[in-house]
């Protein structure tokens, strides 16, 4: 049964990733990191997800997965720097762009988080969840222009609850 979840675990993390290795060792090795941190032992799944892209430095899903691990942690720093490899190995890697502004947003670094969220709507333009956070970071920014066009486009991709946040808290802007 572990195994079923675990390989279940992996086809969602390779379909967001739209890769996998060629080493299965190094799939194995992604496999146990994800049973770890299914199991909320973070540090195990942390030193897994670490064995993998020893074995496998282009497995682009262990960098995430370490890098949203140590999110999970509060370890934002680190979880940057694993976004940001995951990127360089897939640099149309979306979740990647998303998940690294969410953690510069939890450091309190709007701009930066913007940043991400915009290159995450670049590559996936129907992306409603960076399209919400985006619109989040704005709004802590004051732009309410700027958060209203975002919620408007999240609204459009099915997704109106920010939209509707905004007009009852009267801070729609045109």
């Amino acid at each position: 049964m572990f195994r079923l979840i675990c390989a279940a675990l992996f086809a969602v993390c390779v379909a967001f990733a739209g890769f996998y290795s060629d080493n299965a060792e190094a799939e194995r090795t992604f496999l146990h990191g994800i049973g770890a941190e299914s199991e909320k032992n973070y540090i195990q799944a942390i030193a897994y997800y670490t064995r993998a892209i020893n074995i496998d430095p282009d497995l682009e899903i262990a960098f995430y997965s370490r890098g949203y691990t140590y999110a999970k942690l509060g370890d934002y720093s680190k979880a940057i720097a694993d976004y940001t490899q995951a990127i360089k190995v897939a640099p149309h890697y979306a979740v990647a762009f998303n998940s690294r502004g969410n953690a510069y947003r939890d450091l309190g670094d709007y701009k930066q988080a913007i940043a991400d969220y915009t290159q995450a709507i670049k590559v996936a333009p129907h992306y409603i969840e960076a399209y919400n956070n985006r619109t989040r970071a704005y709004a802590k920014l004051s732009d309410y222009k700027s958060a209203t066009q975002d919620a408007r486009k999240a609204c459009e991709l099915g997704d109106c609850k920010l939209l509707a946040q905004l007009g009852k808290k009267k801070l729609i802007r045109d």
